[in-house]
C-alpha cells in the first residue's frame, strides 16, 4: 500500500513539473517587433552597438551617428536619414512611424497613405494629410529648431499653437517663456507659457530642399 502511494505521489509531482516547464522556458517579455532595416550606415550605432547596412531596426531602438557619420534606414515604406552627430529613437505607429529627435538633424519621409510623427523640443511635427511628405528637422538647441519641407506640407504643434510649413520653405522656430503675471489683487502668479518666434529662412530653403530630397533617393538600398 505504501509503495502504491509513493508511486502516485511521484506521478503527481512529475505532472506538476511538466506543466510548469513551458512557463519557465518562456521569455519574461515578448521580443521587440521589427520596425525596419538599415540601408546605409557610416560611423553609426543602434543603441550602443555599431551598425551597418542590412541590420534590423526594432521598435524603440535609438539610432545615433558620430562625427562625419550618417545613417539611412527604411521603416516600412518610409525612410529616415540621420546626419552627423544626430540621435533619434524610433517607434512604430499603426500607419507609419514615430521618432524622438534628441540631437542633430533628421530627414524623414512618408509615402502616400502613410504618415510620421516627429517630436523635438516639445514640438510635434506631422504631415498634413497622408500625401507624400519629406521634411528635415534640425535641433539647434533645446529652444531652437530649423524646419524645412522639400515635398508636401507638415504641421508643427506645441501647446495651443500650430504652424504649417509649406513645401519648399524653411523656418527657424525659437521658444522662450513669458514672464509670469501676478494674479488679480495680488493673488497667485499665473504660470509662464512658452511663446514662439517663427523666422522664415529666405534664399536657403530651395537648396536645402534639394539636398533633403537627394539624401533619401540616392544612392539606392543595397
Amino acid at each position: 500500500m505504501r509503495t502504491r502511494i509513493l508511486k502516485i505521489s511521484l506521478l503527481v509531482a512529475l505532472g506538476v513539473a511538466l506543466v510548469g516547464l513551458p512557463a519557465m522556458a518562456a521569455p519574461a517579455s515578448p521580443a521587440s517587433v521589427p520596425l525596419g532595416v538599415v540601408l546605409q550606415a557610416n560611423r553609426a550605432q543602434i543603441g550602443t552597438d555599431m551598425t551597418s547596412g542590412g541590420a534590423t531596426i526594432y521598435d524603440g531602438d535609438l539610432l545615433q551617428t558620430g562625427g562625419n557619420g550618417t545613417l539611412r534606414a527604411r521603416l516600412g515604406t518610409s525612410q529616415v536619414y540621420l546626419r552627423q552627430n544626430s540621435a533619434a529613437q524610433v517607434r512604430n505607429l499603426s500607419n507609419g512611424f514615430a521618432a524622438d529627435l534628441t540631437a542633430g538633424t533628421i530627414v524623414v519621409s512618408s509615402e502616400e497613405g502613410r504618415t510620421f510623427q516627429l517630436s523635438a523640443n516639445g514640438a510635434t511635427i506631422r504631415p498634413v494629410g497622408t500625401h507624400t511628405t519629406v521634411a528635415q528637422i534640425t535641433r539647434v538647441s533645446p529652444n531652437e529648431l530649423v524646419l524645412t519641407s522639400s515635398r508636401g506640407s507638415f504641421e508643427v504643434a506645441m501647446g495651443d499653437e500650430v504652424k504649417t510649413v509649406e513645401a519648399g520653405s524653411s523656418y527657424r522656430m525659437e521658444s522662450e517663456p513669458d514672464a509670469s503675471d501676478p494674479g488679480p489683487q495680488g493673488g497667485p502668479y499665473h504660470p509662464a507659457r512658452n511663446r514662439f518666434l517663427w523666422i522664415a529662412i529666405v534664399g536657403v530653403s530651395a537648396g536645402t530642399a534639394i539636398g533633403v530630397w537627394r539624401a533619401l533617393v540616392s544612392p539606392s538600398e543595397p
